[in-house]
């Protein structure tokens, strides 16, 4: 282990869940830190290979588990529940709160916030408001629009009103990822979309905190802030002046296999953000952290922090 890492809670903006947060904190002098704004059924403790690899590097890394997910729940129920309200800004305002800890406790190291996949909608819809305060935002597993949301915002809604909105329902949940897994059908396996290192999906199949069903609540949040941040317009509220980098695996179906990262990044230049820079990754799925090459996405993504540490280190 090369950090000393603890662990604390701050309430939710809704004021459900008491939110779980870590600071992984390096061994030798630290150089930068990155906030991770972790994906849909996942949580913070899940990249902690990727967390020792940054910092044996010197960088500090932080993190809250959102609401509903990880050990940020009352209950197992909890799971894949946002708020009381799911169109309300709680995801949002609990990035913001764990961007103002982060600056607090680091006011002196340069700021950079990854978003992964749900994280990564969530850290798009955060820009529009709060994002002058990062020095660099790093987009993984993104998406462009995506135009049957709507459609599903407004099934999760009618069942919801018959069902209530802590219900799971199979029949969504399969509409939902229906299109990840058939892309992969020949290998017979449901998250086979992740990634192709078995192992991953082995051990995701086995964690409680990750293979579980999204309430409708869950769903109509998610769906949501995708709707919101994937119009063409809003590229126009997001910071000009910050470096932005996008990866994703080209075998990832919430890009559309590339496409939905490459229409995200002509976005944002359209928009006029003046430092926009993807890279996809042959044969990779959605996952790239857990990926069979992550050691290279790993470096890349160091790489692309160190380059504007030296840069403000020069300034």
């Amino acid at each position: 282990m090369r950090y000393d890492k603890t662990i604390h809670t701050f309430k939710s903006y809704n004021r459900l869940y008491d939110i779980s947060y870590y600071i992984y904190r390096p061994t030798i002098a630290p150089v930068a830190v990155l906030q991770i704004s972790h994906g849909m059924c996942e949580y913070i403790e899940r990249y902690e290979h990727f967390i020792h690899f940054l910092t044996s590097a010197g960088v500090v890394v932080t993190g809250h588990d959102h609401a509903g997910h990880g050990f940020s729940i009352n209950k197992k129920k909890d799971l894949g529940y946002f708020s009381n309200d799911p169109f309300d800004s709680t995801l949002v305002e609990d990035l913001k709160t764990m961007s103002v800890i982060t600056k607090k406790t680091f006011p002196e190291l340069p700021h950079f916030l990854l978003g992964h996949s749900m994280g990564s909608f969530i850290l798009r819809n955060y820009l529009s408001t709060y994002g002058n305060d990062l020095d660099g935002v790093i987009i993984s597993g993104t998406g462009g629009e995506n135009k049957a949301a709507g459609a599903g915002i407004l099934l999760a809604k009618i069942l919801a009103k018959v069902k209530g909105d802590r219900h799971r329902s199979p029949f969504l949940n399969k509409i939902f990822f229906n299109g990840f897994t058939d892309h992969f059908k020949d290998e017979n396996e449901t998250f086979a979309w992740l990634s192709r290192d078995k192992r991953i999906i082995n051990t995701y199949k086995k964690d409680p905190r990750c293979n579980f069903i999204f309430t409708l609540n869950g769903f109509m949040g998610l769906l949501r802030i995708m709707t919101t941040v994937t119009k063409k317009s809003y590229a126009q509220k997001m910071p000009k002046n910050i470096p932005y980098f996008l990866f994703s695996g080209k075998e990832d179906p919430v890009g559309n296999y590339g496409k939905g990262v490459i229409e995200t990044y002509q976005g944002l230049k359209k928009a006029g953000l003046r430092d926009v820079t993807y890279k996809l990754y042959d044969n990779g799925r959605h996952e790239m952290l857990n990926e069979l090459n992550k050691e290279e996405v790993y470096a890349d993504v160091l790489n692309y922090m160190m380059k504007f540490v030296k840069k403000s280190r020069v300034n």
